[in-house]
């Protein structure tokens, strides 16, 4: 076992070892990083008595807009387009301003917000 020992130390002998960093280093890295922007963890709420105001969804294919009872995130993944049969990653935030109470889903209204391309 000794001589074992002996034949490590020398085959090792002269090479150089990098020190450890400090642990307090690595402490205080960790308390730095901040989780705000990660995921929205932390992020400012909105007030208990504030209303949500309605963000509406549209197809950018055909211009429809979602205007169904249930909040569009929590639709499955399989949800289409009644109009056009596209999948729901096609929808996004309609930032027009001519949408008051239900949306006007008729073709020739669709195919005005489809060609503003509000979103």
């Amino acid at each position: 076992m000794a001589a074992m020992l002996a034949q490590r130390q020398t085959a090792f002998a002269g090479t150089r070892v990098a020190p450890k960093a400090p642990v307090l280093a690595a402490a205080r890295s960790r308390q730095a990083a901040q989780t705000k922007a990660l995921f929205g963890f932390g992020g400012a709420k909105a007030p208990a008595g504030a209303a949500a105001s309605t963000q509406y969804m549209i197809c950018i294919d055909c211009g429809y807009i979602y205007d169904g009872a249930q909040e569009f995130k929590s639709l499955p993944g399989s949800y289409k387009c009644p109009v056009c049969s596209s999948p729901k990653s096609r929808f996004k935030l309609y930032k027009g301003s001519d949408v008051k109470g239900k949306p006007n889903n008729a073709p020739a209204t669709m195919k005005k917000r489809k060609d503003a391309k509000q979103w």
